[in-house]
């Protein structure tokens, strides 16, 4: 075991376990000051494994959006290429992120809700986590298939033309464009209904509901 003291408070210090999978980190609220943080989720917080998962989906759904309207408004050209192409790799990646974060769903149980939650809330959460996790395979499924179909094909990362396996149909491409487009709307509209939820519990009934899944934060 290693101790170490805090920065926000002269009167704790900080643990470490290596063996038993606990790390510790710095905080900048005194509430905080000493927690653990584990690998797997427990029943009164998320693991490390879970909120990485959490936030990576989310910088890559960032990034996609960004990157398409930044495509979308770019003249064609080498730029427009590449930023498509950045768009499409990613999306492959984005595929095997939302398969492993799903396996690892199905695998470690979840904590309990927290207590401050409503049943309406807890629903609302319920249907937000379903409507993602379809959104997490359909936005990459359905944009492969519309650019193989297209006829455009995948350059991934500039380094590997991947075989066009399904061939070209216009009728097909056209649906999965458009269920691509549908599903990046159906991201957004989710996302700013999680995010009200959050926003509404951290700073309305100031209850640190957004400490469960912030990165290097407990609550207690």
């Amino acid at each position: 075991m290693q101790l170490a003291a805090c920065w926000g408070c002269a009167n704790s210090a900080l643990a470490h376990f290596p063996a038993l999978g606990y790390t510790l980190s710095f905080a900048t609220h005194p509430y905080y000051c000493i927690r653990e943080t584990r690998m797997k989720n427990s029943q009164s917080r998320y693991g490390i494994v879970t909120k990485l998962f959490h936030w990576t989906i989310f910088l890559i759904f960032l990034n996609q959006f960004v990157v398409a309207i930044a495509m979308l408004n770019t003249p064609a050209g080498y730029t427009q290429g590449a930023l498509y192409n950045w768009h499409k790799s990613i999306g492959l990646i984005a595929l095997g992120v939302a398969m492993l974060r799903y396996t690892w769903r199905k695998t470690t149980p979840l904590p309990d809700w927290a207590p401050n939650l409503s049943a309406r809330e807890k629903k609302t959460i319920h249907w937000v986590e379903k409507i993602l996790y379809i959104c997490m395979f359909l936005m990459p499924i359905s944009g492969f298939i519309f650019v193989m179909t297209g006829g455009y094909g995948v350059n991934f990362f500039g380094q590997w033309q991947m075989p066009n396996v399904l061939g070209e149909n216009a009728t097909v491409a056209l649906i999965a464009q458009w269920t691509h487009r549908i599903t990046a709307w159906l991201i957004v509209f989710t996302l700013f209904t999680h995010w009200g939820l959050g926003i509404r519990h951290q700073f309305v009934h100031r209850d640190r509901y957004l400490q469960r899944m912030l990165p290097f934060t407990h609550q207690g």
